[in-house]
């Protein structure tokens, strides 16, 4: 055997073996440009390991994730049905079609989507709520706030649980639930001003203006240490780059 027999041996040979790294290396690669938020070299990355593992649904969902994040969300909704066709138990991949349909306006399919994911995966309070979500979208209040309840019933510490059931109730003309509903959403996060925004809304419409009153100041008054917070944070010096 020649010399140059022997080299063009090694050098196939190593080409396999660097394509059958290359088949993690991509999937890797594409996860840590999706987390640092490079979304276009990621997608890039996802493709690459999608044409040497078209089965693997995990890559059409990161995909499709890194899609979302760019705004790119008919392509976004091809690539979740594409990882969804390769697990149809895929809950999350259901989810995050059902999110980006919501975001397109299509909340028909956001419903679907929410409900199949919710067969799959009862006990998640994040299909729940979106669910109910894209039901307020479609005027379906008494349903939304049926999922909101049911959110609630899994997990009582989550504060938008009680915000969206609120904004149910008031679409409802039903201001003393509402009312009822933001008072929890502090309950929980006394720290959010946005609750006590809420909360002072209703109070206006119910008439009770003193109160309402209370609460913007509040609010007001959360806004202000906020501001104080973030000021904090600036340099009082001005930085010094190095060239």
């Amino acid at each position: 055997m020649g010399l140059l027999t022997v080299i063009w041996i090694i050098l196939i040979l190593s080409g396999a073996l660097a394509g059958c790294v290359n088949q993690g290396d991509w999937k890797e690669k594409g996860y840590t440009e999706y987390k640092n938020g490079r979304y276009s070299q990621a997608i890039i990355a996802f493709d690459k390991a999608i044409n040497q593992q078209p089965n693997d649904s995990e890559l059409y969902y990161l995909k499709g994730l890194s899609l979302f994040e760019m705004v790119r969300y008919k392509d976004a909704i091809d690539a979740f049905t594409a990882a969804i066709r390769q697990n149809p138990d895929f809950s999350d991949a259901m989810f995050w079609k059902g999110r980006t349909s919501y975001m397109m306006g299509d909340y028909d399919e956001a419903v679907r989507s929410f409900f199949k994911a919710i067969e799959i995966e009862p006990g998640n309070t994040e299909y729940w709520y979106y669910r109910g979500m894209a039901l307020s979208s479609r005027g379906q209040y008494d349903m939304a706030i049926q999922h909101f309840d049911k959110a609630i019933l899994i997990n009582d510490l989550d504060e938008r649980f009680y915000s969206a059931r609120g904004f149910a109730y008031i679409m409802k003309n039903n201001y003393n639930e509402a009312l009822a509903s933001f008072e929890k959403a502090i309950s929980v996060n006394p720290d959010n001003a946005e609750n006590w925004i809420n909360k002072a809304s209703v109070l206006r419409v119910l008439g009770r203006t003193s109160e309402a009153g209370v609460a913007m100041d509040k609010a007001g008054l959360l806004y202000k240490e906020k501001e104080k917070e973030i000021t904090s944070k600036i340099p009082r010096t001005p930085m010094q780059f190095v060239n």
